[in-house]
């Protein structure tokens, strides 16, 4: 019998059984320009503050984020195995930060963003959401809180 072996080590956590244990069904298309339907992309506005940030759709592959007045915080619950996000800072209507806070994160607790037109594309490993995608310094795109 072969063992699953990988970067992180042998054989696969039960966060990642679990994860494989059911189909994803998100109702988007690789187009991604918006005709297909409502399900194609979302638009959200974020939330005021952590505790009552927004909710990113896990059925949709990619979210754009208005950030206006103290409408800044989104939140990504975990999602199944090999499951890719794609999340951009669509529009910053006078100095409001994007304030992402991922269920569990890999390279930190948070990622932010300070201006509009910007991108992450992020991948769950079966544990943690993982950037894949996207420039993170500090004087990038994303700066990432750890």
């Amino acid at each position: 019998m072969a063992i699953l072996t990988s970067g992180y080590g042998t054989g696969l956590t039960d966060k990642q059984k679990k994860a494989l244990s059911f189909a994803v069904h998100p109702s988007v298309s690789d187009s991604q320009d918006g005709s297909v339907g409502i399900n194609d992309i979302e638009t959200v506005f974020g939330g005021a503050d952590a505790n009552n940030a927004t909710a990113l759709s896990l059925d949709v592959t990619t979210s754009l984020i208005i950030t206006a007045s103290s409408k800044t915080h989104v939140s990504l619950a975990d999602g199944v195995l090999g499951q890719v996000k794609r999340i951009i800072h669509q529009t910053r209507i006078p100095n409001h930060d994007l304030v992402i806070t991922p269920v569990n994160f890999a390279a930190g607790t948070k990622i932010t963003s300070d201006s509009h037109r910007r991108s992450i594309t992020l991948m769950y490993d079966g544990d943690n959401w993982q950037v894949i995608a996207g420039e993170l310094t500090d004087e990038a795109e994303f700066e990432i809180d750890a």
